[in-house]
C-alpha cells in the first residue's frame, strides 16, 4: 500500500547511479550550505545524497526527514559507515502533518528534488515556518529539458520561473537562480519576515 505522502515518480536508479548526476561540492557552494549553520532540515532525503555531506559541513545538526522505512534505514546504514553522528532521522508524512519543528528555529532548509510533488506549495509554506529570521532556502531540480538522463516526466517537472513565483508568494524573498551543470538548477532565497 502506498502512503499518502509518497512523492510522484522522479526515476530515481540506484544510490551509486544517483550520485554521478550532482556535483555536491558545486551545489554547496552556490546554495551557500556551509560551516555557518547550526540547523538544517533536509525534507524527502531519499538516498542521503545531500544530507550526509551537508552534515560533515555544516557546524550543527541536520534533520533528516523522510517517510519511506527503505530510504530511512539506508540513511542509518551510510550514516554508521561514514561514522556521521550529526543527523537525526525523522520518519514522518511531513505533506499531511508538517515537520513538527517549532516555528522560526532552522537556519537552513534544503528542498531537493522534491517540488514535483502534487503540493509544491505546502512543502515551501512549512519551510518558511520553520525558518528563522534570514534563514536561508535552498531549491534544486532537473532542468526542465527532455535530454536529462533522469529526473520525473516534464508533465510534473517544476520549471524555475513557476518556484520562484510560489516561493515569493508566501514570503521568500531574494532569489538567485543558478544553473548546476549538467542536469540541474538551484535557488536559494531568504526569509525576512518571522511568522506571526
Amino acid at each position: 500500500m502506498m502512503t499518502k505522502m509518497k512523492i510522484r515518480e522522479s526515476g530515481m536508479p540506484e544510490d551509486h547511479l544517483w550520485e554521478k548526476f550532482f556535483d555536491i561540492k558545486l551545489i554547496f557552494k552556490k546554495l551557500e550550505i556551509n560551516n555557518k549553520i547550526e540547523s538544517l532540515v533536509d525534507f524527502g532525503f531519499g538516498y542521503g545524497t545531500f544530507s550526509v555531506p551537508a552534515a560533515e559541513i555544516i557546524s550543527g545538526k541536520v534533520i533528516a526527514l523522510d517517510l519511506e522505512n527503505e530510504m530511512i534505514n539506508y540513511l542509518r546504514e551510510k550514516i554508521d559507515k561514514r561514522n556521521v553522528k550529526n543527523i537525526d532521522i525523522i520518519k514522518r508524512d511531513f505533506i499531511d502533518q508538517g515537520s513538527d519543528l517549532p516555528n522560526n528555529s532552522i537556519d537552513y532548509v534544503m528542498l531537493f528534488n522534491i517540488l514535483h510533488h502534487d503540493q509544491p506549495k505546502v512543502l515551501l509554506k512549512e519551510a518558511y515556518k520553520i525558518l528563522k529570521l534570514q534563514g536561508k532556502l535552498g531549491i534544486i531540480h532537473w532542468n526542465y529539458d527532455p535530454t536529462t538522463p533522469r529526473g520525473p516526466p516534464l508533465a510534473i517537472r517544476p520549471k524555475p520561473e513557476n518556484l520562484i513565483s510560489l516561493a515569493t508568494q508566501i514570503g521568500f524573498v531574494n532569489p538567485i537562480l543558478f544553473d548546476l551543470k549538467p542536469f540541474h538548477y538551484g535557488i536559494l532565497m531568504k526569509k525576512e519576515k518571522l511568522n506571526r
